[in-house]
């Protein structure tokens, strides 16, 4: 998970969503080189490390591209404008705490689709002192910008689909659920032909046997392997060993629906466990609106 904690700041200059009374003003007829707008924007500018060297933070995901001046204040003094632009519709979630979420955008110096010339003179041995927003516009003049110097957001609030997972083991009843873009991790390998779920940060997972790409409706699979989280303790199969897909395990999971971008599943079977000494009766599995797997190498 990603916290503010996790980020070594050198400065930062924020921005919430608010909406004004006042009517929409273009900055170049203003004068105002922050743009003006019925929907405000929070946005800041940090220099986290040596690596990313530039991360733009907001409270919305924006249709349109956002440019932007910036001002690096050195520490012998110095100043350096650099001049971005922020793809539309990116959309890079930061959890700034529970449920609380930030858009980012990192520069890291390469050039990528939305620039048409050099990339922005960054440059890594700067001893940077603190980030400024200079100019921010946006096309769509419904929105406006808002550099707060306080760490004082009004975050961004996700309409993101949910993932649930549920099932009964013996006599317990596990279920979990989140935003889709948190919950998963799924992934075909091409090189063993295993799918691999991992679900809600490893707090259920499942392997299957060698199974062909992509998922289709009605289809099913093995799963000789499973490890789920309850009451803060691991129960299942025993992942390691070259004999792990051999352990009598008889899950099997059928793909029930499937659209572009999600699928749902259930599943059932005697889950073998080397972690305790009884076997454990898997019933009633249901998985709804999972990401589809990811194919990867």
């Amino acid at each position: 998970m990603k916290t503010v904690n996790s980020i070594r700041f050198f400065a930062l200059v924020l921005i919430a969503v608010l909406f004004l009374s006042s009517c929409e003003k273009d900055p170049v007829e203003s004068g105002d080189p922050i743009q003006q707008g019925r929907t405000i924007i929070q946005i800041n500018a940090v220099s986290p490390d040596i690596v990313t060297l530039l991360q733009v933070r907001y409270n919305n995901v924006i249709k349109a591209p956002i440019k932007a001046t910036l001002t690096f204040h050195l520490r012998d003094g110095q100043q350096k404008d650099v001049q971005i632009t922020i793809p539309a519709n990116n959309k890079d979630l930061m959890e700034w705490d529970e449920n609380k979420f930030i858009n980012t955008w990192d520069y890291r110096g390469f050039y990528d689709s939305t620039v048409t010339g050099p990339p922005p003179p960054i440059d890594r041995s700067w001893d940077i002192a603190f980030v400024r927003i200079k100019e921010v516009s946006c096309p769509d003049k419904e929105y406006g910008f808002q550099v707060l110097t306080s760490d004082d957001w009004t975050f961004y609030e996700p309409k993101d689909s949910i993932t649930s997972i549920s099932f009964i083991s013996n006599k317990d009843t596990i279920s979990y659920a989140d935003y889709d873009f948190k919950s998963n991790l799924t992934q075909y390998n091409n090189r063993t032909s295993n799918y691999y779920f991992n679900l809600f940060r490893n707090k259920v997972m499942m392997f299957s046997e060698n199974e062909k790409y992509p998922l289709n409706q009605g289809k099913t699979m093995k799963i000789p392997l499973m490890v789920y989280t309850h009451n803060s303790r691991n129960y299942g199969s025993s992942p390691d060993g070259p004999k792990a897909h051999l352990n009598g395990s008889t899950i099997v999971l059928t793909i029930t629906k499937l659209t572009k971008t999600h699928f749902d599943a259930t599943f059932s079977g005697k889950l073998w466990s080397a972690m305790q000494a009884d076997t454990l009766l898997i019933t009633e599995g249901k998985i709804k609106n999972a990401v589809l797997p990811e194919r990867v190498d």
